[in-house]
């Protein structure tokens, strides 16, 4: 198996087409990534195609130029988040779009998944820039939210998702996991109102990026509210574990800065 040019390139992996194989690529993993993390991606992975959530094809796991990986069916199209900057007129429509594909598995129950506070309360306790009172605040608040056993992406946001002759594919089930739908939109919230913008991009674009997210999250979450019937208190309830797991994270540094200030607003105003 021989590896051909390289399609795509994040925060844990590279995705890269095959020699003489048009159907599936590889996603190689980086060194520093462990292995437990992938074969645990290829096992959730399994369990996300067999719910019939739209995403790609799991077929192997497999150690290629001294690296893991896993293969997936290719899925070739559009990243979800070019179709945003290049349709402004359609901005509310694909607002709803994103909500629509976010509740639809929101719908499905799953004990297969790891537990979403389990999750967040490792990436808690693993992060050095909050002391060890503060994290235990922020623990005990956890457990007073609300459990469930619903599917929950736990990174989605538009990168993730790739339109696909007409169709959704949502990538990237690494961070899945059974637990509050709640929880799930709030890390989406957070990563639209947090994202670091590089200090390379001119102002202008700066201040024209941030009134389309603005109005991309509040079109997206009046959305999702509407056809799931949830408020917008049950999902801000979990912004301060969310942001906390988050420090954990390969995120730049000033984003870490911008989300600790947060926290600790919130743990002096009494949300934990």
């Amino acid at each position: 198996m021989l590896l051909e040019k390289c399609i795509g390139r994040g925060n844990t992996a590279e995705v890269y087409e095959l020699k003489d194989i048009e159907n599936e690529v590889v996603k190689l993993f980086y060194e520093k990534i462990p292995y437990e993390l992938i074969e645990m991606e290829f096992e959730k992975s399994g369990v996300i195609s067999q719910l019939g959530i739209p995403s790609p094809n799991v077929h192997k796991l497999l150690e290629l130029d001294n690296k893991w990986g896993i293969l997936y069916e290719k899925v070739m199209g559009k990243n979800f988040t070019d179709i945003i900057s290049s349709q402004p007129f359609l901005l509310q429509k694909n607002a709803q779009l994103f909500a629509e594909l976010q509740a639809s598995f929101h719908s499905k129950s799953i004990e297969k998944l790891p537990s979403q506070k389990a999750y967040l309360s490792r990436n808690i306790k693993g992060t050095n820039l909050l002391s060890e009172e503060e994290k235990q605040k922020i623990l005990q608040y956890l457990e007073t939210l609300p459990d469930d056993n619903k599917v929950c992406h736990g990174d989605y946001h538009s990168d993730n998702i790739i339109m696909m002759n007409g169709r959704a594919k949502i990538l990237d089930w690494m961070t899945g996991t059974s637990g509050n739908p709640s929880g799930d939109v709030a890390r989406t919230l957070m990563i639209m109102r947090d994202s670091y913008l590089p200090p390379s991009m001119s102002k202008v674009t700066k201040i024209l990026l941030q009134i389309v997210r603005k109005m991309f999250a509040k079109s997206y979450v009046n959305h999702y509210m509407k056809i799931t019937k949830s408020s917008l208190e049950s999902i801000e309830k979990w912004l301060l574990p969310i942001m906390a797991a988050r420090l954990v994270e390969s995120v730049p540094k000033p984003e870490k800065e911008s989300l600790m200030k947060k926290i600790r607003l919130m743990i002096g105003g009494g949300m934990a």
